[in-house]
């Protein structure tokens, strides 16, 4: 096999589990113990007594050593003494235990080692030799204090102790059992086998002992159980963490009293497609009937079944219109709702059985049934109104509750299931199911205007720049000017801003006042800010390189809508409406709207004025804004509500066709808009395009709430936010391009605000004031000038049903690039300690495919051109990104494991190595294409991914047509195609005698060619014999780059 590359630890196989007998109940020792506490207690009482009284300070006794002492008058065994003092009380302290447990989650990463100053340990083997050191960090998975699930065919449990001693603890130094209750009722330990280092076992730890503090050396501990060896009955069960240095000592323990995990077992379900009837059965077991509906009927009709491989979905409708509850959710184990936030906004919230979401509206309920199954639910509306938008409300007891978003009592509400074994699918099916439902979008005009020229500079392609926290409302021409100017001085980059278009923010508009209720004078800029209006601006950042202008305003033109004694109100009819009390503007107040029928004539002319200004895209606020108004031209009533949506669409319908008319396509950033409204009208907007219009038309859309710089514990949840909202939003990517707005640099966490940018495959734009660009702070970002287009991340089902800004573990996410047979794996801390986490990179690299194939459940294929041998095997080449490092390992890899500090982040490409071989000498040859190895998304410019071409001896020229294997004995020409714009490509290489051989081959470049022409200068690419690894420098190009290369063993 080709040589397998390990980091500075590699861990070798875990051996055979010998289960040991759980220790019972010491009736004699818990009264010992107790009588001790209680003599502990009265000795600090009497120690405080004589420090108030005399100052005199009495020694406080050591309780390790009382137990000790009581320990030599013990008759039994000394197995059997340390066993029974393993066990937790109900105070929540182990016993014998030299530390102070921490509170979840802080309890994963304690330090340890620390005894009182008046009771020093009576020797030093009672302690374990890593209490030597000041510090010890220890990591446990499944995480304690969670409840994680297992749909697997082994529970995996690893422990990895980070310490900082200079010589390497032998493995008898230490035994580190599971403490649970997995076989029977009565709890029991078992032992998990120490992992030594060895650079053949297939489990690879990817851990950066820089990043774990005061560490310079892990120690891991694993234990596999097959879940067919479970009892049978087994569906949940719990487990903490104890370890100890020998026999003689006794047991410490990891976590407090109630800091266990709780593990769901799930045994795997068949893969093969099942009849409707399960699914049905599964519908019956979630939703039950109401009190009322009970003796008669469930309370709701399910019909139009659809079954996929894996899966089925269905329509639910009440079954009467006078019951407010629809029916009582049962058999979950697991939640994740996303509900709405103050209108405007949707965000995710976790739980277990219980599903509390308080008054929150929920507009996408995913659960985890008790059958392994996931359920996906989307209420949606079918009336006569406008808007197709529902909600789901959760009373006690999971009663559901279904509602329109118009409140309009007489609409048809329904919701779409979708129940799959993948929980993204479930999803997925749920959202189709509600765009097949919906009628065509009424009051658009199918023959939409002629759409202005595409622009060059593409928001998501390039890197932008935001007014709003460098000025927030404050900003003006000179102020603007003068920034971008000093922007460029600072960060060092020549002639050239570090973006390519600008956003101006609130604050340029001619308005009353700059505030929630401040009212829009006239479409024209402030004059006293912009005295040469926007045209002075975009022409002056023109001249500072900037290719694209764009401005904010909320959709009824600012936040308190239209001055009605302004000009505007002169021009356009204006409708008085109530504005109701909301989060954003805290207190009730009229407001006066353009009305619906002006509303087309007022955006026409406010967006030709614009691109007559220089302004080739909108940032369009508040839009949700409609759903806070509960009156209509002073009446309150259903036939009010109505007007309100028909007026909330006919603004959409002005915006998007105005915007189209001027700006051309994809020019509105969506924002405050994450209502159902929008959402289902985005359905149904697609459904009247055709493909060439859904790829052109995508919208940019705000996937989460606003970025606080200032608000430090604010960045963990606004990352987690985003990417737990593409769940449902990756769902819709053929409407939307994501944003997960601007990020300010010269920031502690501004790096991984930037990576995480990247990955979302939306826009990158930045904001600040000018002494946050400095040429230090730009490169901390790691963001290039050329960012190439990516599908968005897809989050792994583990972190699905957690808060992963509490849960001790990482946030993973994936990203396919199909091009090129790669699989992008992004990694973040979003919590506030440290964090190890395995995981498994063939299942995640499979999984990931299927997904994005759609073909969960089925075997996977990828494009690999040349000659592949399967009996050579499968390799990857993996590549993370913050090391710079190259492993080349088997595709039997099982686990790896990650450590990262709060708020870090990290990317590893995976991608699969084309096998091609010699017909003559045999030998193989590995092969792949990394991509630009200097971007975080580098693997997205490789349009083609390896394969063998023939070259010409006459020309030199490489032969287009012919490309099978060409080989002379130990000699391969291999070739990839790299996007337009690329600078620099990274390849992967090695070679065996032959299939199968575990005898590598040294390899040798001998020619590297980029679109015909031979680079022959060093200095241009490099080779790493040891690494494989082979870096090419590229001349930025227009056009696609050929990347030819002749290798030799």
């Amino acid at each position: 096999m080709p040589p397998v590359t390990f980091n500075s630890v590699s861990i070798a196989s875990p051996a055979s589990t010998r289960l040991y007998p759980s220790a019972s109940w010491q009736d004699k020792r818990s009264e010992r113990v107790h009588r001790l506490e209680a003599e502990l207690a009265a000795a600090k009482e009497r120690r405080k007594a004589d420090e108030t009284t005399n100052g005199d300070v009495s020694p406080t006794p050591d309780y390790g050593s009382m137990l000790e002492s009581e320990q030599e008058n013990d008759s039994s065994d000394s197995d059997a003494r340390s066993e029974s003092s393993s066990l937790f009380y109900t105070e929540g302290q182990p016993l014998l235990c030299t530390y102070q447990p921490l509170a979840y989650p802080g309890g994963i990463s304690a330090n340890y080692g620390a005894t009182p100053a008046t009771a020093p340990p009576k020797s030093p083997e009672q302690y374990l030799p890593w209490d030597r050191r000041s510090t010890m960090q220890i990591f446990v998975y499944p995480p304690l204090g969670t409840l994680t699930s297992v749909h697997k065919p082994q529970v995996r449990f690893r422990v990895y102790f980070a310490y900082s001693l200079a010589e390497r603890v032998c493995a008898e130094a230490g035994k580190v059992e599971i403490w649970t209750n997995i076989y029977n009722d009565e709890w029991q330990g078992i032992p998990l086998e120490h992992v030594v280092s060895d650079d053949t076992h297939p489990e690879l730890i990817f851990i950066d002992l820089k990043q774990l503090e005061s560490a310079s050396s892990m120690l891991q501990f694993s234990l596999d159980i097959d879940v067919a060896a479970l009892p049978a009955h087994l569906h949940r069960f719990e487990f903490t963490v104890r370890w100890r240095s020998s026999h003689l000592v006794d047991w410490k323990w990891v976590s407090g009293f109630e800091h266990n995990a709780s593990v769901i077992v799930y045994r795997p379900l068949p893969r093969t497609r099942a009849p409707v009837s399960f699914w049905q059965q599964q519908l019956k077991a979630m939703l039950k009937p109401t009190a009322e509906s009970e003796l008669t009927s469930p309370g709701y009709i399910a019909d139009s079944w659809h079954a996929s491989s894996s899966g089925a979905s269905c329509i639910i409708r009440p079954q009467s219109s006078d019951n407010d509850i629809l029916c009582q959710m049962a058999a979950v184990e697991r939640y994740l709702a996303f509900v709405r936030k103050d209108h405007f906004w949707i965000i995710p919230q976790y739980g277990s059985s219980s599903i509390e979401t308080g008054k929150f509206e929920v507009v996408i309920l995913l659960v985890e049934l008790s059958s392994g199954v996931y359920a996906a639910l989307m209420p949606f509306s079918l009336g006569s109104t406008a808007s197709h938008g529902a909600v789901l409300t959760v009373q006690p007891s999971n009663y559901l509750c279904l509602q329109p978003v118009s409140r309009i009592r007489t609409e048809s509400v329904r919701v779409a299931v979708g129940f799959n074994l993948d929980p993204h699918t479930a999803i997925q099916d749920a959202m189709h199911r509600v765009q097949q439902s919906l009628p065509p979008l009424r009051g658009r005009s199918t023959s939409l205007p002629e759409p202005a020229p595409a622009h060059t500079c593409s928001l998501d392609r390039n890197r932008g720049y935001c007014t709003w926290n460098g000025f927030y409302q404050n900003v003006t021409h000179d102020g603007l000017i003068s920034t971008l100017s000093a922007i460029r001085n600072a960060a060092n980059q020549g002639d050239e801003l570090p973006f390519a278009w600008v956003l101006i923010d609130d604050g340029w508009q001619t308005v009353d006042k700059y505030d929630g209720y401040g009212r829009l004078h006239d479409i024209y800029a402030n004059s006293e800010k912009f005295p040469g209006q926007l045209k002075q601006t975009a022409d002056s950042l023109t001249k500072l390189g900037i290719q694209r202008v764009g401005v904010w305003h909320t959709l009824w033109g600012y936040w308190g809508g239209i001055d009605p004694a302004g000009p505007l109100a002169e021009r356009y009819k204006l409708v008085k409406c109530h504005r109701k009390w909301t989060p954003v503007v805290k207190s009730e107040s009229d407001v006066w709207l353009i009305s619906p029928e002006s509303v087309h004539a007022f955006y026409d002319s406010f967006y030709f004025w614009l691109s007559e200004q220089g302004v080739s895209f909108v940032k369009v606020d508040y839009q949700a804004a409609f759903e806070s108004l509960d009156s209509y031209d002073g009446r309150s009533s259903d036939a009010s509500r109505k007007l309100i949506i028909e007026m909330y669409n006919a603004y959409y319908n002005a915006m998007e066709h105005a915007a189209l008319k001027y700006f051309g396509r994809g020019s509105i950033v969506y924002c405050m808009a994450q209502s159902p409204h929008l959402i289902t009208r985005a359905m149904r907007l697609q459904q009247q395009c055709t493909t060439e219009d859904v790829a052109a038309e995508r919208m940019m859309f705000r996937n989460s709430d606003d970025y606080f710089p200032d608000v430090i514990t604010s960045h963990g949840w606004h990352l987690n936010c985003n990417m737990t909202n593409t769940v449902w939003s990756r769902c819709l990517s053929k409407y939307f391009i994501g944003d997960w707005d601007m990020f300010q640099p010269q920031r502690a966490e501004s790096h991984v605000h930037a990576v995480a940018r990247i990955v979302s495959g939306g826009l990158v734009y930045m904001t600040g004031r000018a002494a946050d660009f400095t040429a230090d702070s730009m490169c901390d970002l790691g963001i290039n000038e050329h960012m190439a287009p990516h599908a968005q991340p897809l989050l792994d089902s583990d972190c699905l049903f957690a808060d992963m800004t509490k849960a001790p573990a990482i946030l993973v996410s994936t990203i396919v690039v199909p091009g090129n047979d790669s699989v992008v794996i992004a990694l973040f801390n979003v919590s506030s300690d440290l964090a190890v986490t395995p995981m498994s990179l063939c299942s995640m690299y499979s999984t990931a495919i299927e997904r994005q194939n759609g073909i969960q459940g089925a075997s996977f294929t990828l494009s690999t051109a040349g000659i592949a041998h399967p009996s050579s095997g499968e390799y990857f080449a993996i590549y993370q990104r913050s090391t710079n490092r190259l492993h080349i390992v088997p595709s039997t890899l099982s686990l790896f494991a990650i450590a990262l500090l709060p708020l870090k982040c990290d990317t590893l490409t995976m991608t699969r190595m084309v096998s091609l071989r010699s017909p003559e000498s045999g030998a193989v040859l590995y092969a792949a294409c990394l991509g630009d190895t200097s971007q975080y998304m580098g693997a997205a410019t490789v349009e083609r991914h390896v394969h063998s071409v023939l070259l010409s001896s006459s020309s030199g020229i490489d032969s287009p047509t012919l490309l099978h294997a060409h080989t002379k004995q130990r000699q391969w020409n291999i070739r990839a195609r790299i996007i337009p714009g690329t600078c620099n490509v990274a390849f992967a290489f090695s070679a065996t005698e032959a299939a199968g051989s575990t005898c590598p081959l040294a390899l040798s470049v001998s020619q590297v060619r980029v679109s015909g022409r031979d680079i022959s200068d060093s200095a241009d690419w490099n080779f790493d014999t040891k690494t494989g690894m082979l870096d090419v420098k590229l001349s930025r190009s227009t056009a696609s780059t050929f990347v030819t290369i002749s290798l030799f063993a």
